[in-house]
């Protein structure tokens, strides 16, 4: 089982789903974040989605690599991403609610300096 989590919002949001679920989700949001990938982050982003599936068994909302100055235009990018992938997706509702983790998830928490973590596979 794989854990999407928001750790800023506590553990009544986590989203639990089957390692080949997650793996659905995060290889089609990089899909659908490829299609609109110019800036640098944006690439980076599909790059670490992908890196995620399939080896993730966490994956938290502060394991992105936010930027304090353009917070608020990734996190627009990776909801539209994630609105993409779950249209006609049978994973709808489960991208739904990772979306909403993000949509939740407090600017104040982004650090300066953030990098893209590895996936954790232990």
């Amino acid at each position: 089982m794989i854990v999407f989590s928001n750790h800023r919002l506590g553990p009544a949001v986590e989203l639990l789903v089957s390692a080949g679920v997650a793996e659905d989700m995060l290889r089609a949001t990089a899909a659908a974040a490829r299609l609109a990938a110019d800036a640098r982050w944006e690439q980076e982003l599909v790059s670490w989605l992908e890196a995620c599936a399939g080896r993730c068994r966490t994956l938290d909302v502060a394991d992105i690599a936010w930027t304090p100055d353009n917070f608020e235009r990734q996190r627009q990018f990776v909801l539209a991403a994630i609105t993409a992938a779950a249209t006609g997706s049978a994973h709808e509702r489960a991208l739904g609610r990772w979306a909403r983790m993000i949509e939740a998830h407090p600017r104040d928490c982004v650090q300066f300096g953030r990098r893209w973590l590895q996936p954790i596979t232990a």
